[in-house]
């Protein structure tokens, strides 16, 4: 189990670096569209795995180690598949920013091709090809010689000017405290169905429900990417109302006696969760 949290734990890391990826390589306008499609594919894709295990299980009585293979085969393909996509042209982290004391100068392109002076930077309106757009050449401070401080340095800008928005700071506070939540959730839920109807004397769904809650999860994210809401205003009341149906939920599934009821309070707090965590993202 510990070495099984170890993977997870560098798999769910990889997440970000994902998310990462897509918002580097499409417009800001694209972006509640995009946080629908990949969290609802990604969804969509367990519950057909989902599906396949319940089957193979059930009709096929299939000896659970093979699942395991069939997931190492699976992230490997999705690994080799990741290596062939296209690298963005633009970071979304170390952005220059333009000095307001004094107005950069505009340089034609092939003028920009020229060796800059020292001293100076060249930075871009849009962080494109220089065949695409002039840049600028602005006065700033000579940096640290040293790399690793001058992007130390940077970092610590950049996290002071994200985090001094509350509303940012909520939603991130929430990310961290529900993600915690919902991981220890799906590793010991199997446990507490197992707990509420033994194996060894019940017909075992447990394949089936996941298929179900992560499906509902699917739509519930792909609806966030149209589903047209000022989030600035109605953000926190939507975390707080939301939060507390999960929190009914889990109270539900420990303290009912009905696995059904157990497998009910689960299809709501997964849906609850991949709603919002597409809105946080």
């Amino acid at each position: 189990m510990q070495v099984l949290e170890f993977f997870y734990g560098m798999v769910t890391a990889t997440e970000v670096a994902y998310y990462a990826y897509i918002y580097s390589v499409v417009s800001p306008e694209h972006y509640q569209k995009v946080s629908g499609y990949c969290r609802s594919i990604t969804l969509v894709a367990y519950t057909l795995a989902s599906v396949l295990a319940q089957l193979l299980v059930s009709l096929a009585s299939l000896p659970y180690f093979y699942l395991n293979v069939i997931s190492l085969v699976s992230v490997s393909m999705a690994f080799l598949f990741s290596l062939f996509l296209p690298m963005p042209k633009k970071s979304l982290f170390f952005h220059a920013k333009p000095r307001t004391d004094a107005p950069p100068k505009p340089l034609e392109k092939d003028a920009v091709l020229e060796e800059p002076q020292k001293g100076h930077e060249l930075v871009c309106q849009e962080q494109v090809t220089v065949s695409e757009t002039p840049c600028y050449v602005q006065l700033r401070d000579p940096k640290p010689e040293n790399v690793a401080l001058r992007v130390f340095v940077q970092w610590l800008q950049d996290l002071k000017e994200c985090y001094s928005s509350k509303r940012l700071f909520y939603w991130s506070l929430w990310w961290a405290l529900s993600t915690a939540g919902y991981n220890q959730i799906l590793n010991y839920v199997q446990v507490l169905w197992d707990y509420k109807a033994p194996s060894q004397s019940s017909e075992i769904y447990n394949g089936a429900v996941e298929a179900i809650a992560t499906f509902g999860g699917a739509m519930a994210a792909f609806a966030v990417g149209y589903v047209k809401v000022n989030w600035d205003l109605l953000g926190e009341l939507a975390l707080a109302v939301f939060s507390v149906v999960s929190a009914v939920s889990l109270f539900l599934m420990h303290y009912t006696t009905s696995i059904w009821a157990c497998y009910a309070g689960y299809l709501i707090f997964k849906t609850v969760y991949m709603l919002l965590i597409t809105i946080a993202v």
